[in-house]
């Protein structure tokens, strides 16, 4: 769930409320019927989850998914299937070591497990899933990607949505001032 929560930007609830038909792992996907290249995923809003989770956004949201994210997806399906109940849930995301064993997992649930995992690995503050959402929009931004793909990502209808999931860095502050070049002054010269 993280790799996914981090390399995907999705909003938790719309992590929960995928199924596994959602996600087209193969670099092509023509024979499920999907004319998108490429490792994705298809966000559809559906209603009436047992597990409660909504997607926000109202239309489809098409995804590409990084390749790490496929690998593993495939070493979590081999944990969840050797549990039973688990095996037979159509939902991506299910409890197969804490809350009702089986069955899709909630918002609350995917919350404590995502704290537990700050907890254990030494983060004194409470991580929750959305600051994944965060890191990934700032960090695609830090790697030069353009605000419009980063709107795309994230599935924002407004790119002043996505300007402010963007923090910017010391660092590239610092890079941006010293990026401007200086004419070049000669002796005895004032400016």
């Amino acid at each position: 769930m993280i790799s996914l929560l981090a390399l995907t930007g999705l909003r938790i609830g719309q992590a929960l409320g995928l199924r596994r038909s959602d996600l087209h792992l193969m670099e092509n996907s023509r024979a499920v019927g999907c004319a998108v290249q490429g490792p994705h995923l298809h966000v559809v809003r559906r209603e009436g989850n047992e597990n409660l989770a909504v997607s926000k956004r109202r239309r489809e949201l098409v995804v590409p998914v990084h390749p790490a994210v496929v690998g593993v997806y495939a070493a979590y399906c081999e944990e969840r299937d050797r549990v039973a109940a688990a095996a037979r849930s159509d939902f991506v995301f299910v409890n197969i070591a804490g809350g009702e064993v089986g069955r899709p997992m909630t918002d609350g649930r995917a919350r404590e497990v995502v704290a537990a995992l700050g907890r254990r690995a030494g983060i004194d503050r409470v991580v929750t899933p959305h600051q994944f959402r965060h890191g990934l929009g700032t960090e695609l931004v830090e790697s030069g990607r353009q605000l419009d793909e980063v709107q795309m990502i994230l599935g924002h209808a407004r790119v002043e949505t996505t300007r402010r999931y963007v923090r910017t860095s010391r660092e590239r502050l610092r890079a941006a001032v010293e990026s401007v070049a200086m004419p070049t002054l000669t002796p005895g010269t004032a400016r």
